[in-house]
């Protein structure tokens, strides 16, 4: 090597560390013999499978996947199977299904094991404890025998670390099950296999170079020849390609390692892998160190050495640990890694504050931690709103930054607490002078959570929003952008298909990557200014104390928002006048106390699974089998309803009651909160001998309506008044009701429609997932039956048609036009068919599904038989966002959630927030399904509240007919008047 002039010298060595072009490696593989092409195109199925899986179409590319599946099956096709089961495992994943993930990632490492034979000496990768799950369409990957491979570019070692991958899948979906024995047992088998990347010398060869030339020009000499080390070589795209899996694999499986031991507190164990996965990323820095994925393992593994520090209670150590990272992430260039090294110093800060005895140091520390914690908040809020990058691990960025927005809301509110005179706000009192300043902060911190929860929620379902107002052009350079995104994130550590040799080399792929990045967020920009829609959506700015006391509030009406941690939970109530903040018990025990409040409030006696169809059979009501049976309101359940009620009133409500009075009562609810009627909680102690028309309820002092943040019902509010007035006052009223659900209906036999559904294919997306969650001791796999057995079916709602003709009465009474769509025309197709901005209400008096586990699979069931293409019958919350409505006040009559698994509030607020953002400023919903006879009662005395000559409110409107059916002796008992709550504006 010759080197001719001296500024060119250290140019060249840096050139030689990124752009070293080597001799192709000379050693041969043996080429798979081929096979015929598999028959239905299942290459190319598969292939726009991926494509639609990667732009967030997971309905259309599940199908699609299937199809290639069951032809790669027939061909006898090993590696098409396999790279097929991932696709479909990698779908699950991110729609959190990780139970059915498991099962395919399982089956896609089973037929790369068998294939990567003759690279493994004749013996499969086992699984650990040798028992074989079921397996989709049944049988075992192994029965496809010694079929030839299509792939035949797929080498045995490339399907050998295939195979090697999905163990760290499974072993990661597990985790994320938290079954971390079975999890524990796939990273200890891949350990077996996986070995730490050894150092190649090669760079230490460069600097040898570089010093020998940097000697040579000091000496003068600038044209002296340099030789290369021998045995350095030049590197080829897949030698590069394969250092750097090599890496990752083993950097994500001592991270793996590394969180089971944490959560089994075996620190010291854990210390060990996580440094071994910081060996892993820093060694050949020119090589993969600086590679996207690097950098994220190794931020990990550093945040993850300081959750170990923390954990021992070494705060001093944890926040240098945490620091370490923040500066790493910085000096990686990834802001998106740099949050959680911020809220760990925050947290490890605060810890120490606490432990600190001179009250000058802690308040000095105290104040460190709240800077830590803003520049968390404000690291979050920087990243590109409404996504993560490529190779970003979706699910779990969405797990952990609600953490930092509720352990900031904690502290400021906290240290408003402190500041305050007394440590505590006594009765009455509000914050004022300097504990204002945190106070409003804490306030701020939650609605940031708040929209940013919203963001998280679209990014998990996938969803696209594809209104008349955002446009198509930029839509589609939206998804090509993801595609291709998506395309990078799996050439660089995803399986390898087959197709063709990488040609790009990892450094290139990533220069790629950021460059698509930037690029997404000039189109994401662009988005937002043509369309002010989608920007109030994804880039709106949360209000602070005085826009919400100027923009939300009035002189009648209190905001209660709320905001729920592991050791304590905060209550901060706002009026125009007055503003505080007060401890309240952890989320554990405000769990407890919702938990038991609703096991008065609907007795397991009175509860009916929405699957049941044997009842059905006998008592076609929804959820609730009363009709046939006199409420039990002996003195004992009085007081058992009484006691609990007051108790969750007293934990969460009653401290703020002298500030709000008798205001009406604006819920902004966190967690389990977000499933409890208000209305139906009691304010004083049951008298001796009450009945249920006789108990201090909150409904007989405050009118209370929730939204899902004050920021979002200004913004409501802001749409409703731009709104073209489409929709006016006689605007008609659209009912669906009753509709069809398995093809075994009556109704679907009658109109000819053979098993379409239900009855017959899969379901819906994401109903099986949002039933098991509404439905006690049900589980997805049970909608999943062996062959021959009857898939499960939800119960039909006959009694909603009598509903639907009850408003359809009440409507035409009062001079308005009223459709009513029941059976198989209350279905998706008909719905979307409609313009419905012409509506002043829509009510569906269907299946509503609050799905608490996964939130994305809430939804709406409409008609699962007879929907023409592109329609399912089950309007998932996704898929609202995307309707056009004028105004219209929207009831949900039918909804479902969970008891006593309300681990996150999105469910019911995710699908009323995306009707709000459709355009409906107010929102109905049910948090369980009472009985038919009640739900008629209700409906109908709302409604001519409702549409009659002086028409109420709608918040009025239903306050009038709960206290009508609590005059009632027969219906006084709350789960008759109780589950209806309104979300969004009142006005």
């Amino acid at each position: 090597m010759r080197i001719f002039t001296g500024c060119l010298a250290s140019a060249l060595v840096a050139s030689l560390t990124f752009a070293v072009a080597a001799p192709s490696d000379s050693r041969a593989v043996a080429p798979a013999p081929r096979a015929a092409a598999p028959s239905g195109g299942a290459k190319q199925d598969r292939d726009e499978g991926r494509r639609l899986l990667h732009r967030g179409r997971a309905a259309e590319a599940l199908v699609l996947l299937e199809r290639a599946l069951t032809a790669f099956k027939r061909s006898g096709d090993r590696t098409g199977q396999a790279s097929t089961e991932d696709l479909i495992g990698e779908l699950y994943e991110r729609q959190g299904r990780y139970d059915l993930a498991e099962r395919r990632y399982q089956e896609a490492h089973e037929l790369y094991a068998a294939s990567a034979k003759p690279a493994r000496g004749g013996r499969a990768l086992a699984v650990p404890g040798g028992v074989q799950p079921p397996l989709p369409g049944g049988g075992k990957a192994r029965e496809a025998g010694e079929a030839v491979e299509t792939a035949a570019k797929l080498s045995a070692e490339e399907r050998d670390y295939n195979a090697r991958l999905m163990l760290a899948k499974v072993g990661r979906v597990l985790d994320r099950l938290n079954e971390t024995a079975r999890a524990r047992g796939y990273y200890e088998q891949l350990a077996v296999s996986v070995k730490p990347p050894k150092k190649s010398g090669w760079a230490d060869k460069l600097g040898k170079v570089a010093a020998g030339t940097a000697a040579n020009v000091a000496s003068g000499d600038m044209s002296v020849e340099v030789g290369v080390p021998s045995g350095l070589g030049l590197l080829t795209a897949k030698t590069e390609f394969d250092r750097y899996r090599q890496a990752v694999l083993y950097a994500s499986l001592e991270l793996g390692l590394g969180r089971m031991d944490f959560k089994e507190a075996k620190l010291d164990a854990a210390q060990k892998h996580f440094d071994n996965a910081l060996d892993a990323t820093e060694g050949d820095l020119p090589l993969v160190g600086r590679l996207g994925q690097s950098r994220r393992l190794r931020a990990a593994a550093r945040t993850s050495l300081g959750d170990v520090a923390f954990a021992k209670k070494n705060y001093k150590e944890a926040a240098r640990l945490y620091k370490k990272a923040e500066e790493g992430a910085r000096d990686d260039k990834r802001p998106d890694l740099m949050w959680p090294a911020q809220r760990g110093t925050g947290r490890s800060l605060w810890a120490q504050a606490a432990a600190e005895k001179d009250s000058r140091k802690a308040q000095q520390v105290r104040a460190d931690a709240l800077g830590a914690y803003r520049q968390a908040l404000d690291t979050v809020e920087n990243i590109r709103r409404g996504s993560v990058r490529a190779d970003e691990s979706r699910t779990s960025f969405i797990a952990t930054t609600s953490a930092v927005f509720e352990e900031a809301a904690a502290a400021f509110a906290e240290t408003a607490l402190l500041t305050q005179t007394g440590a505590t706000n006594s009765a009455g009192a509000t914050i004022e002078g300097p504990a204002l300043a945190y106070a409003s902060e804490a306030l701020a911190a939650v609605e940031r959570g708040r929209a940013r929860a919203l963001l998280d929620l679209l990014n998990e379902s996938g969803a696209e929003i594809t209104g008349d107002d955002v446009p198509a052009d930029l839509l589609e350079k939206r998804r090509a952008n993801q595609e291709r995104q998506s395309e990078i994130a799996a050439l660089l550590t995803g399986v390898n298909l087959g197709e063709s040799e990488r040609e790009k080399k990892p450094k290139e792929l990533e220069e790629e990557l950021d460059g698509l990045q930037a690029q997404l967020d000039s189109i994401e920009n662009d988005i937002r200014t043509r369309s002010p829609r989608y920007s109030s959506l994804t880039g709106g700015v949360p209000l602070k104390l005085e826009e919400i006391r100027a923009r939300v509030l009035d002189d009648e009406t209190a905001l209660l928002e709320y905001s729920l941690g592991e050791e304590r939970s905060h209550l901060l109530a706002v009026t125009r006048a007055g503003f505080g903040v007060w401890r309240l018990p952890g989320r554990a025990e405000v769990g407890r106390l919702v938990a038991d409040f609703r096991q008065q409030l609907v007795p397991s006696s009175v509860r009916r699974s929405i699957t049941d169809l044997v009842a059905a059979a006998t008592d076609p009501e929804r959820g609730l089998k009363l009709s046939r049976a006199k409420p039990e309101t002996s003195p004992a359940v009085v007081r058992a309803y009484a006691d609990a009620a007051r108790s969750l009133y007293a934990a969460t409500v009653e401290p703020a009651a002298p500030l709000f009075k008798a205001s009406r009562l604006l819920v902004v609810a966190d967690g389990a909160l977000n499933y409890v009627p208000f209305h139906a909680l009691v304010t004083k102690p049951a008298p001796a001998g009450a009945d249920f028309t006789s108990l201090a309820y909150l409904l007989n002092t405050n009118d209370t309506v929730f939204a899902p943040s004050a920021s979002v019902l200004a913004a409501v509010r802001e749409q409703r008044a731009s709104a073209t007035a489409r929709a006016t006052e006689s605007g008609g009223v659209l009912v669906v009701a009753d509709p069809v659900f398995d093809a075994s209906d009556s109704r679907a036999r009658a109109a000819g429609v053979a098993g379409t559904s239900q009855g017959g294919a899969e379901l819906a997306p994401g109903i099986d997932s949002a039933v098991a969650d509404v439905s006690e001791g049900l589980k997805v796999a049970d909608f999943q039956p062996a062959a021959g057995e009857r898939r499960l079916a939800l119960v039909r709602l006959a009694g909603t048609a009598a509903e639907a003709e009850q408003i359809r009465a009440l409507a035409s009474g009062a001079g308005r036009r009223a459709e009513v769509l029941t059976g198989m025309r209350a279905s998706e197709s008909e719905v979307a068919s409609r313009d419905l901005r012409q509506y002043r209400v829509l009510h569906f008096a269907t299946h509503g599904l609050l799905n608490a586990e996964r939130p994305q699979f809430t939804g709406v069931v409409l008609s699962l038989v007879g929907n023409r293409a592109g329609a399912d019958g089950f309007l998932r919350a996704d898929e609202v966002y995307n309707l056009r409505l004028g105004s219209p006040l929207v009831m949900l009559s039918a909804c479902e959630s969970g008891l006593g698994r309300e681990k996150r509030g999105e469910g019911v607020m995710g699908l009323t927030r995306a009707f709000m953002y459709a355009g409906a400023p107010t929102v109905g919903v049910t948090l369980w399904s009472v009985s038919d006879r009640a739900t008629v009662d209700l409906m109908a005395s709302f409604y001519r509240s409702l549409l009659g000559a002086r028409p109420a409110a709608p918040s009025a409107a239903l306050n009038a007919a709960r206290r009508t059916m609590l005059a009632r002796k027969e219906t006084s008992a709350p789960y008759f008047w109780a589950p209806f709550v309104l979300v969004g504006d009142w006005q």
